[in-house]
């Protein structure tokens, strides 16, 4: 079922991105599960740190140095319906944005999250664990918002809020892995 979505996610993103350059990247991606890192981390919005063991399911938002951190944190707000419908299953999807701005940039980055409308949790890794702890993350800044699965493989690769293909197959994901809405999720002993 996985290589589906991502054979989906291929067509998809190939339109507008070198074919040869994105496949190998995916599967890279694919290859090895992601590490969220622990330590060292300023946290926002949350009292904390990253708690993924509760999750089934990860959305990671990732925004490294090369990006315009400041347009995305801009636009956080964006999120918040996804957030909403992930809060009806019960913390099973955790929601991580997670910024490594320029050194250089960390103090106005900071302020304009704390000015920042979005009230979910957001990480801040100035010392670049997250890059550090997955060296096989794809280059082109397309590609940094994916979708892990319980044991922290990547599922889903791409923006549901620019793609609706995106959109519909993070739907489609969730319903087959934690049910409906709204279900009451049976939890085995």
């Amino acid at each position: 079922m996985r290589t589906i979505y991502i054979f989906i996610l291929l067509l998809v993103v190939l339109s507008c991105c070198n074919e040869q350059h994105i496949s190998k990247e995916l599967r890279l991606l694919q290859l090895h599960p992601i590490i969220l890192p622990q330590d060292d981390l300023i946290v926002f919005n949350s009292d904390s740190i990253i708690n993924s063991e509760e999750n089934k399911l990860k959305y990671i938002i990732y925004s490294d140095s090369l990006a315009c951190t400041s347009c995305m944190i801009n636009n956080l707000v964006s999120w918040n319906s996804l957030i909403e419908y992930g809060k009806n299953f019960n913390k099973e999807i955790g929601f991580y944005f997670i910024f490594s701005p320029e050194r250089k940039y960390l103090r106005s980055i900071n302020m304009l999250i704390q000015h920042s409308e979005f009230k979910h949790q957001i990480i801040v890794d100035e010392k670049k664990y997250f890059e550090k702890l997955n060296p096989y993350l794809p280059k082109d800044h397309l590609l940094h918002t994916f979708l892990l699965d319980e044991n922290n493989r990547v599922i889903l690769v791409g923006n549901p809020l620019h793609n609706k293909k995106i959109k519909e197959m993070f739907y489609k994901i969730v319903e087959e892995k934690l049910g409906k809405p709204g279900e009451v999720a049976v939890k085995e002993d």
